[in-house]
């Protein structure tokens, strides 16, 4: 088998949460800057922590956008979070071929159980790393190190599955093998700049590189 381990982001690459997302955004702006805000900026912090993307576009009202926004998608999260198809079935293969799996995201640890057990998921999981378990986040390598360090496993061992080039960074960081998921709302170019090693047209394409 050609890996031990696969760790995936989850946001826009296991879970379609960009409706959530951008709709979260949209609400939070409209009601503390009766404003729209700028989708495209917006998509260029997928897969930062959300304090990140809101200290650019509100820095002078970071707390109380943190607050709005999540009260918005936590209302809203079931109804609008969807999962990209082969999706269920692909990590129900792997952990079927002993395959160690984890989540590593730059939403809370928390948060991202709830999307995960929303598609009966969770199980399948070793880990779920979130921002809230780490000092630093995606790109630097600490995600990805803790991950591996809660798996067992070492960096040449792993493959990390991602959509955005934050994903790919801080694996590479760190020795784990990349895979680019086609489906991202993030530019295709700035994922390429991170030459991964992987192109996933399709998540079951897992599979053959898996050797499964």
């Amino acid at each position: 088998m050609r890996y031990k381990g696969i760790l995936f982001d989850l946001d826009g690459t296991l879970l379609d949460t960009n409706k959530l997302i951008i709709e979260s955004f949209q609400h939070t702006f409209k009601v503390h800057y009766n404003r729209e805000v700028d989708l495209d900026v917006v998509r260029a912090y997928f897969g930062r922590p959300l304090r990140a993307a809101l200290e650019y576009l509100g820095p002078d009202k970071i707390d109380e956008l943190t607050r709005t926004y999540r009260e918005f998608n936590a209302a809203n999260h079931d109804r609008l979070t969807g999962i990209f198809p082969g999706v269920a079935e692909t990590i129900k293969s792997l952990y079927e071929q002993d395959i160690r799996l984890a989540v590593v995201t730059s939403k809370m640890q928390a948060r991202a159980r709830k999307g995960l057990e929303l598609f009966d998921l969770e199980k399948y999981f070793c880990t779920i790393v979130g921002c809230d378990n780490c000092q630093k986040h995606k790109p630097d390598p600490e995600p990805v190190q803790r991950a591996l360090n809660e798996l067992g496993l070492i960096g040449e061992d792993c493959l990390m599955i991602g959509d955005s080039p934050f994903d790919l960074a801080s694996a590479k960081a760190v020795g784990v093998k990349t895979a680019a998921v086609r489906w991202t709302e993030v530019p295709w170019n700035f994922l390429m700049e991170e030459n991964p090693d992987y192109i996933l047209d399709n998540i079951k394409d897992l599979l053959a590189i898996c050797e499964i």
